[in-house]
């Protein structure tokens, strides 16, 4: 299960001096940890680059609620689509209006280039939660999210891969679509099983990823 949706970081792109003038057009905003920053029904369309803080981008039907992707500072989205947005933590956002962002998407590859990546990988996205939901548990989905920060962030050295997983165990619920009681579960599974080892609260070490994609039939 992905995390992000583009490896593309706006910000730095915005702080070059050739683009003072558009990063200039945006305006910044800022929401409380685990607040509902936009929804389905939000009246303004926007453009939004995360610039402190992490997001998390779901989609929800009844009671139920299912992430597509965690987005951090850097990553762009919008506001008229059928998701919802909400602060993992303090946020703060830069917005601006689509259709004045418009203008200068067709006049700067970057952004055209960010606009058609997220959208694509956000379709993906979807179909893969869809996949997951119909074919794979709560465990499969908890592997496969871990397996995806260690092939994409994790730190090889001699006792394995360690990576840093920068989310509560309520936040990682809500990413696999499961209560923090089972993935505290599960995740207490893999360590007793020591398929992953618990260093600290968000730093784990996994000796040897095939053992882990193979849990728990390995």
């Amino acid at each position: 299960m992905k995390t992000q949706l583009s490896k593309n970081n706006l910000l730095i792109e915005l702080e070059k001096p050739e683009y003072s003038s558009i990063l200039n057009q945006f305006h910044e905003r800022t929401f409380p940890k685990n607040s509902l920053i936009y929804g389905p029904d939000h009246e303004e369309d926007l453009v939004l680059i995360v610039k402190k803080g992490k997001v998390r981008l779901y989609i929800s039907y009844e009671d139920k609620e299912f992430s597509l992707a965690i987005l951090k500072a850097g990553d762009l989205y919008t506001t008229h689509t059928r998701t919802f947005l909400s602060a993992l933590e303090d946020v703060k956002l830069l917005v601006m209006p689509v259709n004045r962002f418009y203008t200068f998407m067709t006049s700067h590859q970057i952004f055209s280039q960010t606009i058609i990546a997220t959208l694509g990988k956000l379709l993906k996205q979807s179909f893969s939660i869809i996949e997951s939901l119909i074919f794979k548990d709560v465990t499969q989905r908890i592997v496969e999210f871990l397996l995806y920060e260690v092939n994409h962030h994790g730190h090889r050295n001699e006792k394995g891969v360690t990576v840093e997983i920068d989310l509560t165990t309520e936040q990682l619920a809500s990413v696999v679509g499961a209560s923090r009681q089972t993935v505290s579960t599960i995740i207490n599974d893999l360590v007793r099983s020591d398929v992953v080892v618990k260093i600290n609260r968000k730093t784990f070490l996994v000796p040897n990823p095939a053992l882990l994609k193979e849990f728990p039939h390995g």
